[in-house]
């Protein structure tokens, strides 16, 4: 196998360690450290310091085979440093890489050096830089013919232009890879996340189970989170939960700030959204912390933003605006448009609750044109409500077409159908407790009893008490996954188990042959929301096809031999 592959298989290259002689042992060292660089950084990094120690011990002058183990064992040191934040630490290696690589030209090391300094760039928050280098690398591997290292470095470039252009470039039909492959599902499920959140989730998830295949943990994660934020969006909160709870746990086993902050804000944002407003504050505040030594960019932008949000839910409405214009002016300078969308959307609430209904309505505009613009549709949701907010707070014209007897009720029901609109949403509470209020206060009893009535139901589901946290799960290679992604092993049914009684009934009909639209008509339910389910039985299944996923439930007893 090749010294440095980009896909490395891991037990081959610790038996290739555990079998290597005297001479051949920093050889080994660097392949495997190479390897593990991105999912185990502090093994990783006593491997190279091993490995250097015996470089430096050698008494014969020092050989092309030894410089291109120096090579190598500095850019490794280089991603490592980059991912602990140690940004002068990772500058210095890559400056070594480099200068090793200038006495001794090596194709392969020259394209690795370029994506090891798109690695630093992206830790700094250097975009132009990090976008250079991808396509710097994809250019230097093309020329030397390398078209798998090549396809990986263009992935890259695709990936990270989509969170400025999010309806970049689609996916090859057939990605060359599992990286690759984790890499454009994840620019898929990032166009999508703001239009098919549900598709996004499994895009996202798919793309982590992908990207820990080949051992870059940190996309791995945050395609994780990223699918929690989709689940959350649809009211899934149990799978929300073990995703960001997840990604939490593998920051602290790595001790990645960068990662550790993104996953603390994102479990901010749902204890902001279940009204846990004292938790998510000191959630936020910590991922603040956690982020100190990165610089401004996504993840800091995140943290600001949910950080006012609980200060606006407290009812500290004026100190909530400096660190939400603090998040906006990072996510412009970022690019992040739909990132920017939703914070403009906070940031109007939080100008209505300080008193400034004119800006707040500005904000709003603005959000609304970028919704428009890029189709961020299930942002809606989200601006309505605002826009509810602010007309609730203040008295202020009514909108054009106004059917409702007040603003406020406009809006929110407006919010309510945009969201059915979405497949897989689910209502929350709390919207239909406002609805509740806006109908009381226009004296609609009959309504405002209907809507408090499921707001307590949906309550009750799930009491704002109830301790949240799950504990992660592994599988036999040693892969973090939420538990209800876990592939399952014959014999196995705790992932089965795991099926919803509307996921069931909808696998029972399917092993009877019933379509899609069969389906929904006896359910009563729509035509996506069937797919969102099946969706949900292929994942507990590990099923690929419809065929597959009653083969498997049979077999394992979760429906009927004969059906």
């Amino acid at each position: 196998m090749p010294l440095y592959p980009p896909n490395p298989d891991l037990p081959l290259l610790e038996a290739r360690l555990g079998k290597a002689s005297a001479g051949e042992r920093p050889g080994a060292l660097a392949a495997l450290a190479w390897a593990l660089r991105q999912r185990d950084s502090a093994r990783a990094q006593g491997l190279i310091d091993e490995a250097q120690a015996l470089l430096d011990g050698q008494a014969a002058p020092a050989s092309p085979a030894s410089q291109r183990l120096r090579i190598r064992l500095a850019l490794s040191a280089s991603e490592i440093a980059a991912l602990l934040c140690n940004f002068e630490v990772a500058e210095e290696r890559l400056a070594l890489a480099r200068a090793l690589l200038a006495e001794q030209p090596d194709p392969l090391a020259s394209g690795d050096a370029l994506l090891a300094e798109a690695a630093v760039a992206k830790a700094r928050g250097q975009r132009e830089r990090e976008l250079e280098a991808y396509s710097r690398a994809a250019a230097v591997y093309a020329e030397a013919r390398l078209l798998e290292r090549q396809a990986q470095a263009e992935a890259w470039v695709a990936y990270e232009n989509t969170f400025s252009e999010p309806k970049a470039a689609t996916a090859p039909a057939l990605p060359a890879d599992p990286a690759c492959d984790a890499l454009w599902s994840a620019a898929r499920g990032l166009r999508l996340s703001r239009r098919e959140p549900a598709e996004a989730a499994s895009l996202f998830l798919h793309a982590s189970e992908q990207a820990q295949r080949v051992g870059m943990l940190r996309l791995a994660m945050i395609c994780v989170i990223n699918a929690g934020t989709a689940l959350q969006g649809l009211g899934e909160v149990d799978d929300a939960v073990a995703c960001f709870d997840l990604a939490e746990r593998v920051a602290h086993q790595t001790g990645w700030p960068a990662l550790l902050g993104a996953s603390q804000t994102r479990l901010a944002a749902l204890f902001n959204e279940l009204g846990r407003e004292e938790e998510a504050h000191a959630l936020a505040g910590a991922a603040l912390r956690s982020l100190a030594a990165t610089p401004g960019g996504i993840n800091r932008a995140n943290a600001c933003s949910e950080l006012s949000r609980s200060l606006l839910l407290l009812g500290r409405g004026v100190e909530a605006v400096p660190p939400m214009a603090e998040a906006i002016r990072m996510y412009r300078e970022a690019r992040s448009t739909d990132n920017l969308a939703l914070c403009l959307i906070h940031q109007g609430r939080a100008l209505a609750a300080a008193g400034q209904p004119e800006a707040a309505l500005l904000a709003v505009e603005e959000c609304q044109a970028l919704i428009q613009a890029h189709g961020f549709s299930t942002l809606q949701v989200a601006l309505y409500e605002a826009l509810a907010e602010i007309h609730r707070r203040h008295v202020l014209p009514p909108p054009a077409g106004l059917i409702a007897t007040t603003p406020a009720l406009h809006y929110a029901q407006a919010a309510l159908h945009e969201g059915f609109k979405i497949a897989g949403w689910k209502p929350p509470a709390h919207l239909y407790a406002l609805l509740a209020e806006d109908c009381a206060a226009a004296k609609d009893w009959a309504s405002a009893y209907g809507h408090a009535r499921r707001a307590i139901e949906l309550m009750q589901v799930r009491p704002p008490s109830t301790p949240m946290r799950s504990l992660p799960t592994s599988d036999a290679a040693g892969l973090w996954r939420p538990a209800f992604a876990m592939p399952l092993v014959e014999g196995d049914k705790s992932m089965a188990l795991q099926l919803t009684p509307k996921e069931r009934e909808v696998l029972q009909l399917l092993a009877l042959n019933y379509s899609n639209k069969e389906i929904a008509t006896a359910l009563s339910i729509g035509d996506e929301t069937v797919k969102w389910h099946l969706k949900k039985v292929y994942a507990k299944l590990d099923a690929g096809s419809r065929k597959h996923a009653v083969t498997r439930a049979r077999a394992l007893g979760l429906i009927d031999v004969r059906a």
